[in-house]
């Protein structure tokens, strides 16, 4: 935890870079695995398909946006691509954070409601309330921007070390959660300064394809730590990141980079090695494979992993689910007992 945070002052951008690219595949394709050898933690495994059919869908709007641009899609027939995959694409674009809010809300009716009629009828709720959310500006930030990114790497891993300190009353455990939330105190007060940081023209362009600097931007605004006029910096040379903006990426690249070194660190208490041969080696046959995806063309690589990068997210919502009620038991086990 330390060593991440660290490695995410001194290299904000190529740390992250590094992390989202190396650790994040192998990181997706092990922790679904884990999830499926465990039912993915809802009451009719299933049910979790249609986590992965709003997983598709939320792909497809994604797809044409994205590979557009790439010359093998030139050569598809104009007319065809332009009547109906185009259109299709910008619909599901339009209603993009209503598959993540779906997917967060079936999640719960998957994991607590047993009663198959009154699963599906409460997942059709949903539908209604999706369709009425889409467009307020404080729903498509929480649930469209930083619930599929800060939020999992950040939130739900605090969630999960308070969680195994409150069961295991391990004070280790609570040190790591009191370290976990010390080093987000100093990434706010530290005042970084752009000349600190220097990125060479690879760098740089591969940082700006992976659009994290927007997500960065776009939250600190939100929360109201800056303005779109003082988040980047106009220069004589260019635009220049602010200290805020250097936070915002310290931040998400120790955030990254823990979440995925977190799970790698735990696979004797996890077990997600513990899984058949043949999928072990198809595991590592796409890791490796994703790896050199991101070598050659690092948006390519963002592309092509989407679907795999969402679907892990979006399958883990049932344990995260579980884990906010197994906090909340264990405290209110240990209030009671003072009692």
């Amino acid at each position: 935890m330390i060593g991440s945070f660290i490695l995410a002052v001194k290299l904000p951008f190529h740390v992250f870079l590094l992390s989202y690219a190396i650790l994040g595949p192998l990181h997706y394709l092990t922790e679904i695995g884990w999830l499926d050898n465990r039912a993915y933690f809802v009451t009719n495994k299933k049910d979790t398909w249609i986590l992965v059919l709003l997983c598709a869908l939320m792909t497809f709007g994604f797809a044409y946006k994205q590979f557009g641009q790439y010359e093998i899609t030139k050569t598809w027939n104009e007319a065809i691509v332009n009547s109906w995959f185009k259109p299709v694409s910008d619909f599901m674009l339009h209603y993009e954070r209503s598959f993540i809010f779906l997917a967060f809300y079936t999640a719960v009716m998957m994991t607590f409601v047993k009663k198959t009629g009154y699963r599906y009828g409460l997942m059709a709720i949903g539908l209604v309330a999706a369709y009425f959310l889409n467009g307020i500006n404080a729903y498509t930030m929480i649930i469209g921007m930083m619930l599929p990114t800060v939020i999992h790497v950040y939130v739900f891993t605090g969630a999960f070390i308070l969680f195994g300190a409150l069961k295991s009353r391990s004070v280790s455990g609570y040190a790591s959660l009191f370290v976990f939330l010390g080093i987000l105190f100093l990434i706010v007060y530290q005042r970084p300064k752009a000349g600190q940081y220097e990125l060479s023209e690879y760098w740089l362009d591969t940082m700006l394809q992976s659009k994290f600097i927007e997500l960065g931007g776009q939250i600190a605004i939100f929360m109201g730590w800056a303005k779109k006029t003082t988040y980047l910096i106009s220069t004589p040379n260019g635009k220049m990141l602010s200290t805020i903006a250097l936070k915002m990426q310290i931040f998400i690249a120790f955030a990254y980079t823990y979440h995925y070194l977190n799970w790698f660190s735990k696979t004797k208490i996890i077990n997600w090695h513990q899984v058949s041969k043949n999928r072990l080696l198809v595991t590592f046959t796409i890791w490796i494979a994703s790896m050199a995806l991101y070598v050659y063309d690092y948006k390519l690589g963002l592309s092509a992993l989407f679907f795999l990068s969402v679907l892990h997210v979006f399958l883990e919502f049932p344990l995260n689910h579980l884990t906010f009620v197994g906090i909340y038991k264990e405290l209110k086990t240990r209030i009671t007992s003072k009692k």
